[in-house]
């Protein structure tokens, strides 16, 4: 009885430790932490124009993401001016936030952009720095899927804040800043199949 008992055991042990590593075999893990920063701006360029300018900046493992639109319109004939729009992607290090959320900076980068209005292509040297203003707010959420041997789970939180912020391209000032927002994030998921 002993040895059936003992036998029994070890296949149980056995079969145990093969399920292990086939499950750590087919298991994915992936992390990323990252923060972004925002901000609208309104500039009146004379009497009759209105030139409004956003500013996005992601930063995460990969790089760092940065958009830009820019749209100028004559208030009195409604016409369009200019109507620009550009994106770009960096692995230099051209964007930092503090962890606390106080502070954000980009430094001068070249974006090139595309006018919808003449179909034409420029470069605009974009350059911004935030100041964060309003209380830090926090959150958090979790998501856990399963379906027969396989399993989804994911984990997010983050934090964000309101901000002023100071801009200019080619030099020139953005003009009054609308709205600014800091963000730092963290993320990360696994999935096993068994």
């Amino acid at each position: 009885m002993r040895k059936v008992f003992s036998a029994t055991l070890a296949l149980i042990v056995l079969l145990s430790f093969a399920t292990s590593v086939q499950a750590l075999e087919s298991k994915t893990m992936q992390r990323d932490n990252g923060a972004s920063a925002w901000a609208c701006w309104s500039n009146a360029t004379d009497s009759n124009l209105i030139t409004d300018t956003y500013l996005s900046v992601v930063k995460s493992n990969d790089g760092t993401d940065i958009y830009l639109s820019t749209y100028t319109w004559n208030t009195t004939t409604g016409e369009t001016v200019n109507d620009d729009y550009g994106y770009m992607f960096t692995k230099d290090n051209v964007f930092t936030i503090d962890k606390k959320l106080n502070s954000a900076s980009l430094c001068e980068v070249p974006i090139n952009v595309y006018n919808w209005y003449t179909g034409e292509m420029k470069t605009l040297n974009v350059t911004a720095d935030w100041t964060g203003t309003g209380e830090v707010q926090k959150g958090s959420s979790t998501y856990v899927s399963t379906n027969g041997d396989y399993r989804f789970k994911s984990t997010s939180s983050s934090s964000h804040r309101t901000a002023t912020a100071t801009g200019s391209i080619n030099n020139k000032d953005l003009g009054q800043n609308s709205y600014g927002n800091l963000y730092n994030f963290k993320s990360a998921y696994i999935d096993m199949e068994k």
